[in-house]
């Protein structure tokens, strides 16, 4: 089962459409695969950090990625892998960026930095959040998902249970903002974009886009695909 339709945001002269995916699933490759070769995009954006993406190029040109799953990164997998297979890093990513590279396509990471992320986290999450959240992954570990009947409805319960204390969810909203104001800073001068994003985070950028009340957000450092 699709994950979710393409979601297609007219940002001024630039046609920003979106792709929703599963992270992990290995099955995804062949739905960005696929949507690259029909949509034709002139760029192509990432929800992964400046130093996430040089990882990817890293891996595109055969590095073995080095992988270190946390406690809920780890239940995270295990759990998704009921649907299909899975793997790391994300195959959609993953394949987002040979596909791009096969075309000589732009890619752009649209996530806040590291350094952006690690401020924004010491900002949001309280000691408190941090103590429950350090703790939490044993319930998580013995919690079914069982009334998740495909790979979808998991996602989204996993990212409901995941983000129920209150800074974690503002962490994610700042995600989202933020990765709605890159794509807006990028839709300039452009006609044709393709965003992959986790399906979780699509209903926030796509919010955002629509209400158009985001301060459009440019890249301070060009990445090297550039």
């Amino acid at each position: 089962m699709a994950a979710a339709k393409l979601v297609t945001i007219s940002i001024g002269k630039c046609d920003i459409t979106i792709l929703p995916t599963i992270k992990g699933l290995t099955r995804e490759r062949r739905k960005v695969r696929e949507t690259v070769e029909a949509l034709g995009p002139e760029l192509i954006a990432l929800p992964v950090s400046r130093e996430g993406l040089e990882g990817l190029g890293a891996i595109n040109r055969g590095k073995e990625p080095e992988i270190f799953l946390s406690h809920y990164e780890e239940i995270y997998a295990l759990r998704l892998s009921r649907y299909g297979k899975v793997a790391v890093p994300p195959p959609s990513y993953t394949e987002a960026f040979a596909a791009a590279s096969a075309k000589n396509i732009p890619v752009k990471a649209i996530d806040m930095s590291e350094d952006e992320f690690a401020n924004a986290f010491c900002d949001d999450v309280s000691t408190t959040n941090l103590v429950y959240h350090s703790i939490r992954w044993r319930w998580l570990r013995r919690k079914s998902f069982r009334k998740a009947v495909n790979a979808r409805q998991f996602v989204l319960a996993w990212d409901k249970a995941v983000n129920s204390l209150k800074g974690f969810r503002n962490l994610e909203d700042r995600r989202e903002q933020h990765m709605a104001r890159r794509l807006m800073g990028l839709s300039k001068g452009r006609k044709k974009i393709l965003a992959i994003l986790e399906l979780e985070r699509m209903e926030g950028v796509v919010r955002r886009l629509r209400a158009g009340d985001a301060v459009p957000l440019d890249e301070k450092e060009p990445s090297e695909e550039e």
